[in-house]
Formats: C-alpha cells, sequence, structure tokens
C-alpha cells in the first residue's frame, strides 16, 4: 500500500525522544514527528504530546525513496481533525495563548508603558 506526501493518516506512538516521536503505521511503514513540526509554539516537553502506545493523527510531508521511511507534521494537520478519538483531549498540544503568552512584539507597548508610568510615580 504505502503512503504519499500529503496523506493524513493516524499512527501509533512506538519511541519517543527529546527531539521527536516515532509512529508506526497500518501498513507497516514507520515514520519521524520531530519536535519542530507538532506545533508552531514552543514545545517544551515532547512527553506531554502523547506516550507509547498512543495514537495521533499526522500527515506526511516527506517520504524517503529508497526505504520509504516517513517525515511528519502534526501541525499541518487541520485544527478541527487533530483531536481524534483516538487521542485525548488531555494530549492534546496548548496553544500559545492558552500558556498566558504572547509574543513580544504584541508584550513590548505595554512593558514600555509600565515602565514609563513607573517612572512617573518616582517623580511624583
Amino acid at each position: 500500500m504505502g503512503y504519499d506526501i500529503g496523506d493524513f493518516v493516524i499512527g501509533k506512538i512506538t519511541q519517543i525522544r527529546p527531539y521527536a516521536l516515532f509512529l508506526s503505521f497500518e501498513d507497516g511503514s514507520s515514520g519521524l514527528l520531530h519536535i519542530s513540526e507538532i506545533s508552531d509554539s514552543y514545545v517544551r516537553d515532547i512527553e506531554k504530546i502523547g506516550t507509547i502506545g498512543d495514537s495521533l493523527k499526522v500527515k506526511v510531508i516527506e517520504k524517503d525513496p529508497y526505504n520509504g521511511f516517513l517525515r511528519l507534521s502534526y501541525k499541518q494537520v487541520p485544527e478541527s481533525e487533530r483531536y481524534s478519538s483516538h487521542v485525548s483531549n488531555e494530549r492534546r498540544i496548548p496553544e500559545q495563548d492558552e500558556l498566558g503568552f504572547s509574543s513580544l512584539a504584541n508584550k513590548l507597548p505595554e512593558w514600555i508603558e509600565n515602565t514609563l508610568e513607573k517612572a512617573r510615580k518616582k517623580d511624583d
């Protein structure tokens, strides 16, 4: 059978490393989900994404022509399809805003205003 680039497939997590998850698929193929393809936000602990044996829906983004090894992406799976019944909501990746972080560009004006306000209070 085999999967093609662009296919969305559900695989089982077989190994967890600090930099990636390894998945296996029903057709016998396997692939790597690098930490950079999990989320656009910073992923602090890859082990919070899932444990060995969990199923995860991913997109095939590359395929080795010689051995069929797949390179995978989770962040390219449409958000409405990310959390299948195979993946518990407790393990879903929190979005940046859920963690209370905003980009530096968004926070900078607030920090400047707070600093100016403190300086004004010192002058009074």
